[in-house]
């Protein structure tokens, strides 16, 4: 499939950030990575309804990092994409709620992390099965309650 040129701007900016997202995780403890998506909590804070202009943008955010994400030489599984789609959602100005979950698969735990933005799955798929253990909402500075 042939993309046009927006997309095509939009898949390269998403590969760069996997990259340098990639670097983050394996350099910094997630304390300072924490830090970079702002105050947690143990579950996730609901999102205001988002824009139809909101709502494009996700979508477009979400396959543009899982399409680059397939094209890369280096790791870049569900915790590189929920980071490179933070940052660009934030950019953008889209509420979104970066969560991470845990779930039990015979005796082991198995982590994940997923971007929802607008009401819809930006990154991670569906985590039905998962247990939040974290989340992380951003909310532009105009939608905030003090």
């Amino acid at each position: 499939m042939r993309l046009g040129p927006r997309a095509q701007a939009g898949y390269v900016v998403s590969w760069v950030l996997l990259g340098l997202m990639r670097a983050v995780i394996v350099v910094l403890p997630f304390s300072a990575v924490r830090r970079l998506l702002g105050e947690g909590r143990t579950d996730p804070m609901p999102l205001p309804p988002g824009t139809r202009r909101q709502s494009e943008r996700a979508r477009d955010v979400g396959q543009n990092v899982r399409r680059a994400a397939r094209h890369t030489p280096w790791r870049s599984d569900c915790y590189p994409q929920a980071l490179t789609a933070h940052l660009q959602l934030r950019l953008l100005r889209v509420p979104h709620t970066v969560s991470f979950g845990l779930r039990r698969v015979d005796d082991r735990l198995t982590a994940h992390s997923w971007v929802a933005a607008a009401g819809l799955p930006v990154t991670g798929g569906d985590p039905v099965d998962y247990t939040v253990v974290g989340a992380f909402t951003w909310l532009p500075r105009s939608e905030r309650t003090p």
